[in-house]
């Protein structure tokens, strides 16, 4: 519980100070978790054109990863990084999960989004367009331009667009998120003003409804149910795998915010499930789909080499049926 609320407190204190200064060190002196290991941002280009992938890549073939704390990797018992933080990763998972051969996912979303995610959010998709990516994932990309300071619906609706606007850069295949009900996160990770009205996310996702409908190469996956069916500890299906009622609830962290280890693994399953149901030339066998199997695989120390059986260190997904 002390962590929690430190952790609320310095985002409180991010908010109300606006420090540039730890915008600063977040997106240029940390480093940046990436499916290979740790690898440090290269400075953002301001004047280069969006790049486009190379033609002959297939869709896995390079996987950019933008967004928050779900994405980079967050745990409330490191709340500043550590040793266990990139057992969290969600790239790890989408690695583990495909079969076919593919660049490890390069992971260029950072926790401390939250603090200008405009600011953050652009950062992210230059860098991105940079790596020339044949597919970009962006699960909690919009969340903090719906949540965050701005308690007015249309303040936060104004900013969802700019978290749109730059999404519209991205021309390759794109997974985004939708904007999920985290106001049971009120008494842990979020502050109550943080939180959205429900008619402001219900707006938000409307809005991203109508925007990807217009742009085909836009997947949008349920971030919200995902969260919905976890916090009510309901059924989860997901590509003929059932995670039973009363075994969901584990797949988010205490904070009712973060993806657990095995929460990660269904995500980045539900990640994949959107956007293969999007192809109309998706291939058998690109995919491991047992959730159970891209828990074993992705969750294990760093430093063991590639099949290396993974450590029971938390709960194992629930077998589907």
């Amino acid at each position: 519980m002390a962590i929690l609320i430190q952790h609320r407190a310095w985002n409180r204190d991010f908010r109300n100070a606006g420090l540039l200064s730890a915008l600063l060190l977040a997106f240029s002196g940390l480093p940046v978790l990436t499916g290979a290991g740790q690898e440090p941002p290269t400075p953002a280009s301001t004047a280069r054109p969006p790049a486009k992938p190379a033609a002959a890549k297939p869709p896995w073939g390079r996987i950019v990863m933008v967004g928050a704390s779900a994405s980079a990797g967050f745990t409330e018992s490191e709340p500043l990084g550590g040793p266990t933080t990139p057992q969290y990763c969600l790239s790890r998972y989408v690695d583990a999960a495909l079969l076919v051969p593919h660049e490890p996912v390069r992971n260029l979303a950072h926790a401390m989004f939250f603090v200008n995610a405009e600011a953050a959010g652009r950062y992210q998709i230059d860098q991105a367009l940079n790596a020339r990516p044949t597919l970009v994932i962006g699960v909690d990309f919009l969340f903090w331009f719906c949540y965050g300071d701005g308690p007015a619906d249309k303040d936060r609706l104004q900013r969802f667009e700019k978290g749109l606007k730059l999404l519209e850069a991205v021309q390759c295949p794109l997974v985004v998120g939708d904007i999920p009900d985290a106001s049971g996160a009120a008494d842990s990770a979020l502050d109550a003003d943080q939180i959205p009205s429900s008619e402001a996310m219900s707006a938000a996702n409307r809005r991203l409804k109508e925007w990807a409908a217009r742009r085909p190469h836009v997947v949008i996956v349920s971030l919200s149910g995902f969260m919905r069916a976890a916090l009510a500890n309901q059924a989860l299906t997901l590509h003929g795998h059932t995670l039973e009622e009363g075994k969901t609830r584990m797949l988010l962290q205490s904070d009712k915010l973060h993806p657990s280890p095995p929460g990660c693994a269904v995500l980045a399953l539900a990640v994949l499930d959107a956007f293969e149901s999007g192809r109309p030339a998706a291939a058998a066998g690109e995919v491991r789909w047992d959730p159970k199997d891209v828990f074993r695989l992705a969750f294990k120390p760093q430093s063991e080499p590639p099949g290396h059986p993974a450590k029971q260190l938390s709960p194992s997904v629930p077998a589907g049926k």
